[in-house]
């Protein structure tokens, strides 16, 4: 079972200076890669907690800075992804101040979304689109109503 200190360990495969120069998919191979290592039960622990993560941070304030994408549903859940796959410290330290959410439109991070997924196709075999692990909460922009 994967909890709160391995999630952030796994985010740690994040190629940070792919990232930085905006090669989302390149930076999250790394992840995929161990992800891909692990049984299907933890890859839907890991997307539990993913999800959690963005919903945590899903709100006005986070939203009202975070520049121009804060300003669309879809843009504003990449720059909140872009904050995870940045590790905890980052994570933390924006959670805990929302003026320190990414600000530009190429701090966007949309693969991470799609990390578990591909390790559960590649785990099992099967077709990517065959994922049908549903959280118990939405990482939808506006999905935490209480932040909004």
């Amino acid at each position: 079972m994967i909890e709160g200190p391995e999630f952030w360990r796994l985010i740690e495969n994040v190629d940070r200076e792919a990232l930085q120069e905006g090669d989302e998919d390149s930076a999250v191979e790394p992840l995929v890669d161990a992800l891909s290592q692990l049984g299907e039960a933890d890859i839907r622990d890991f997307e539990t907690i993913l999800t959690q993560c963005l919903y945590d941070i899903d709100g006005r304030a986070y939203a009202e800075n975070a520049g121009r994408s804060g300003q669309s549903g879809d843009g504003f859940l990449y720059a909140r992804c872009y904050v995870v796959a940045n590790g905890q410290t980052h994570y933390d330290n924006v959670k805990a101040d929302p003026t320190r959410m990414p600000k530009s439109l190429d701090e966007w991070c949309e693969a991470l979304l799609y990390v578990s997924q591909r390790a559960w196709a590649n785990v099992t075999g099967r077709d990517e689109e065959e994922w049908s692990h549903n959280t118990p909460l939405s990482y939808e922009t506006g999905s935490n109503a209480a932040n909004w």
